[in-house]
């Protein structure tokens, strides 16, 4: 999930270390350990001859503020190949606490001018249903598959495309291909194409917070005929809210689904909530999570595991099931699941 190429600490560990002269201070530490290569403003725009790979702009609140505090702290303890960045950044976890590390975090934070930026301590995993309450920059494919008690047996893609608007705000084009067979008969076309947008309005750094509203706005483009649609616009506002309990996420997602043919009457509450936790602090790590899905009176559960494939953290995919909790004599299990792209960032490691 990091995203630029960076080399963060500077080269004159060894000088300031045999001085004996080892700062502790967040301001003095980053100019003795930082400022060579990022400059004291920052802004990385800063000659050095020994490196090679483009230094961070730390004033840059679009692409300093979206990584999670233990991104940072990743690479700081460990080094910038940990998390497929340049070799260049040396690794500093034997020299520095963790608490003069986090001090350092917050100070180079401090860079971003810019009030209104969520920070991205707030920026979790994402869930299979559950919507993030955090704005993104990613392209996405969701397969699932599902065979019904009542012999309808169907298959569905959706492609996801995601683009953060200014500080808070965030659009996306959900687009459906599906397939759907019953008494031998199958039916294959485009499902309801899907528009909508969110907005951050409340973020506490210091509780590990975030809150979003958006709108979902479902297009009749798919057949109702063939099962490949609703027949009708729907309208669905929704809350999302994240936060940390411990070592574990919590996400929710609150919405209602509200059809233009009779918004009143046939409107529907749903909810989405989402536990998981990392089983490692690298970019590659396995999540471990559930959710708990409800629509009006239908409830399921979906257990899920979400792992990194790059270590810049720029490609994941997710696996699940979905088990109904209610209906169980018409509704059946869901296989279901995502490919995740941060199109912004790196896919591969940095090779230097």
């Amino acid at each position: 999930m990091f995203s630029v190429r960076l080399c963060l600490f500077g080269l004159v560990w060894a000088t300031v270390a045999t001085a004996g002269q080892i700062p502790t201070e967040p301001d003095a530490m980053f100019d003795a350990f930082c400022a060579v290569c990022h400059g004291e403003d920052g802004r990385g725009q800063v000659e050095n001859p020994a490196i090679d790979s483009e230094p961070m702009d730390f004033t840059d609140c679009a692409v300093a503020t979206p990584e999670p505090d233990a991104d940072w702290q990743l690479v700081i303890t460990h080094g910038g190949l940990a998390a497929g960045l340049s070799s260049e950044m040396p690794s500093y976890g034997d020299a520095l606490t963790d608490g003069q590390i986090q001090a350092l975090i917050g100070y180079i934070r401090g860079f971003c001018a810019e009030p209104g930026w969520p920070i991205g301590t707030l920026n979790f995993p994402r869930p299979i249903f559950t919507e993030k309450a955090f704005p993104e920059n990613e392209f996405l494919l969701l397969p699932e598959f599902s065979d019904g008690a009542d012999g309808v047996t169907r298959f569905g893609l959706r492609a996801i495309y995601e683009r953060r608007l200014g500080r808070r705000g965030h659009v996306e084009l959900r687009v459906p291909v599906e397939s759907v067979s019953a008494v031998g008969e199958r039916r294959s076309g485009l499902g309801d194409v899907k528009l909508a947008g969110k907005y951050v309005v409340n973020t506490d750094r210091a509780m590990t917070r975030i809150t979003t509203v958006g709108l979902e706005v479902s297009l009749p483009t798919g057949d109702e005929d063939d099962g490949l649609g609703h027949g009708t616009a729907v309208f669905e506002p929704y809350l999302a809210f994240g936060t940390t309990l411990g070592d574990l996420y919590l996400q929710t997602q609150l919405k209602v689904e509200s059809p233009a043919s009779d918004p009143v009457s046939d409107a529907e509450l749903g909810y989405n909530v989402y536990v998981g936790f990392d089983l490692s602090e690298f970019l590659t790590t396995w999540t471990l999570g559930l959710e708990l899905n409800g629509v009006a009176r239908d409830l399921a559960l979906t257990p899920q595991l979400r792992k990194g494939l790059t270590r810049t953290g720029a490609i994941a995919v997710a696996s699940g099931v979905q088990i109904p909790l209610t209906n169980r004599d018409v509704r059946r299990v869901r296989w279901v699941g995502y490919f995740l792209w941060e199109y912004l960032d790196p896919v591969f490691a940095v090779k230097n």
